[in-house]
């Protein structure tokens, strides 16, 4: 081989070695191999956030130690800064509508749209020290000290209970729905969506807890700082009161850090930077090193602070503040990503792959660490849809079903004045699926009914309005399909505007099918147009743009317009809508997000 040939060799192995560079620096080397440390976008945030990024449909929420409250799309851009009125702390939550819920050190807990407006507030006269869970319906439930209150997405109060001890550490969203946590008394606590509580005592305080979803049964595990697990069993077929019952399983090798759970298997990174897969039964699946280990530059010395996990159908997701390291579901490692600058707080990984980091320094980076897609259906607003439902769009019958004197007038006036009083009180509590349940089977009374009489029904169109009414105070998104049932084939424009009224006080449809109703309803072809349930419809499509915001706002926006332009509607009634369209406007609301 002669000068020139070798030359020519040697420039083909630089340009293979670069290109092989440039390639892992570009996606994702599922091989195991170090992927590269260049961030997609980053930006100075000139302060640091302690908390972890909170993420929800393609956007992020940040608090800092100042307290200001700043989000940002995955694209980089800034989408809004909230004057919390105060300093705002750093324990926040987002629901499936992508709402943020935040409370400032004056104690004020309130809630914000997707483009940074503030939708309710309450004063909870101080502040909350863990985060709010947000239940499957849109319900969020909140804790102070002794007590935890559900509020509604609206903010309509559903119950307050005192469970008798200080919570000892934040709630989570178990696999029925409800929130559990640990009390400083010692106990374990249920507390489910309709307020009642399930209870047991425990030995000690635990560090952290994951649900189990084992298929005929519900369960927990435990982990203490020693390393120790335990198991609470839920019965949801004992008595009230005796539903949960202990067991204890076999010891981790090393104290835990962080843990995560999918259906009855869970995942536990340990504090000397090993993640360990169990089964049910606390039996090991397999064990394997992330970036925190010592074998692999780390310092295996990892905190509860310093560390969480993500497990879904791509796999098992070790995040830290130097890092992430991505494991199949048996234990094959995807990839390593090790960051140039430790974050000041965990980072978070999105849906999207993107890995968004708070550096010690102030400055925010998104890195493209995964190109793994999810593979779960995703509604076309919002992403995916919660993990399960109450029932409350097909509740149990009422106790009332089967008695002919139901349809008395005096009887629905007395049954009306017992939820009313329920539902102003704040305690309609384990009552709620009882009286959503009479609710639905007294406004929906003919569905299904061929002898029924409309001139004389029996249950009048008036006393139908003001049970709707009750429903939107309840406010579960649950029971919005079931309005839409009732606006499409009530007779009574009165009925019907009521439907639309409650859609929009709920506050939530993230699919869009309320826009699907109002449009069909009132096409031009339709002779029997009514101008107050056009009033009424463009009122509930502002209210849903309002608490949604982009990109379903842009889609309501479309459609009031369309409203504002029928001839066949008295001029006043368009200058009002009209009047909707202009602040929604003002608001920003017809701009998508990008």
């Amino acid at each position: 081989m002669n000068k020139m040939q070798r030359l020519l060799v040697l420039q083909i192995i630089i340009f293979l070695l670069v290109s092989a560079g440039l390639l892992a620096q570009q996606r994702v080397d599922v091989s195991g191999v170090q992927v590269g440390a260049s961030p997609m976008w980053e930006s100075s945030i000139g302060d640091t956030v302690r908390g972890m990024p909170h993420l929800q449909a393609g956007s992020v929420v940040l608090v800092g130690e100042n307290g200001r409250v700043r989000s940002f799309f995955q694209s980089g851009t800034p989408l809004w800064n909230f004057d919390a009125r105060g300093t705002a702390v750093p324990h926040i939550a987002r629901s499936y509508e992508a709402a943020t819920y935040i409370c400032n050190t004056d104690g004020v807990f309130m809630a914000i749209n997707r483009v940074g407006r503030e939708l309710w507030r309450l004063n909870l006269g101080k502040p909350i020290s863990f985060p709010p869970v947000v239940g499957w319906d849109g319900r969020v439930f909140i804790s102070l000290d002794s007590t935890m209150t559900c509020r509604t997405a609206s903010g309509n109060a559903l119950w307050t209970i005192d469970l008798g001890s200080p919570i000892a550490f934040a709630p989570i969203l178990d696999k029925t729905g409800s929130a559990v946590t640990v009390l400083q008394n010692n106990e374990f606590v249920k507390v489910h969506q309709f307020s009642h509580v399930e209870r047991i005592a425990l030995n000690r305080l635990p560090i952290m807890i994951v649900s189990l979803d084992e298929g005929n049964r519900q369960s927990y595990v435990l982990f203490y700082q020693s390393g120790e697990m335990e198991k609470i069993y839920y019965n949801e077929n004992a008595r009230r009161g005796g539903r949960l019952s202990r067991s204890n399983l076999r010891s981790l090798p090393a104290p835990p850090a962080a843990s995560v759970s999918l259906g009855n298997q869970f995942a536990v990174t340990l504090r000397d930077g090993r993640i360990i897969c169990l089964n049910a039964q606390g039996e090991t699946v397999w064990t394997r090193n992330t970036h925190e280990a010592a074998e692999e530059r780390g310092p295996a010395n990892l905190t509860v602070e310093q560390a969480r996990m993500i497990f879904d159908e791509r796999g098992i997701y070790a995040v830290t503040i130097r890092g992430i390291s991505a494991f199949t579901t048996e234990g094959r490692r995807r990839f390593v990503h090790r960051l140039q600058t430790v974050s000041s707080g965990v980072p978070a990984l999105c849906d999207e792959g993107l890995l968004w980091a708070c550096g010690t320094d102030n400055i925010l980076r998104v890195y493209k660490v995964d190109v793994r897609p999810r593979t779960k259906p995703r509604n076309r607003f919002y992403g995916f849809e919660p993990d399960g439902d109450y029932g409350m769009g097909n509740p149990p019958a009422s106790p009332w079903t089967g008695q002919s004197s139901r349809y008395h007038d005096v009887e629905q006036d007395r049954v009306y004045q017992e939820i009313s009083a329920a539902i102003r009180s704040g305690s309609i509590g384990t009552m709620e699926p009882v009286y959503v349940a009479y609710i639905m089977e007294m406004v929906g009374f003919f569905i299904g009914n061929p002898h029924h009489s409309p001139v004389r029904p029996d249950v009048k169109p008036t006393q139908r309005i003001r049970l709707i009414n009750l429903l939107a105070q309840v406010g579960s998104r649950e029971t919005i399909p079931f309005l839409w049932n009732i606006f499409d084939r009530d007779p009574e424009p009165a009925v019907r505007r009521a439907c639309a009224d409650a859609i929009g006080r709920i506050g939530v449809d993230p699919t869009g099918r309320s826009f699907h109703s109002y449009n069909f309803l009132l096409s031009p072809n339709n002779p029997n147009i009514d101008p107050q349930l056009v009033l009424a419809a463009s009122s509930s499509i502002a209210n849903l743009c309002r608490f949604s915001g982009p990109p379903l706002a842009p889609e309501g926006i479309r459609v009031l317009r369309y409203f504002s332009n029928l001839t066949s509607l008295p001029n006043h009634v368009r200058a009002q809508i009209r009047n909707e369209l202009d602040g929604l406007f003002r608001d920003g609301l017809d701009q998508p997000i990008q």
